[in-house]
């Protein structure tokens, strides 16, 4: 008898979501096309004139190099035999 009340609660959880999904997805990618074509008119918008140009310095992952400790200096020279 549980095993039965099981099934039956499991397959109404499945038909549910199904229902679910099927009637929330498309509004879900709606909203996210919708909001992708927003973002893409701003950045078109912000463009700048034809021929303007920019120039800007991007200072967040400036990489300082310690030269300290790369190590020592040596110098070879060629022995002839």
């Amino acid at each position: 008898m549980a095993l039965l009340k099981f099934l039956l609660v499991a397959i109404g959880i499945y038909y549910l979501l199904k229902f679910l999904f099927r009637a929330l997805f498309p509004v879900i990618v709606k909203k996210t096309f919708d909001k992708m074509q927003q973002n893409q008119n701003q950045q078109q918008y912000q463009q700048k004139p034809e021929g303007e140009v920019t120039v800007e310095k991007n200072t967040t992952n400036k990489d300082k190099h310690n030269t300290k400790d790369v190590g020592d200096y040596v110098d070879f020279e060629e022995v002839d035999d």
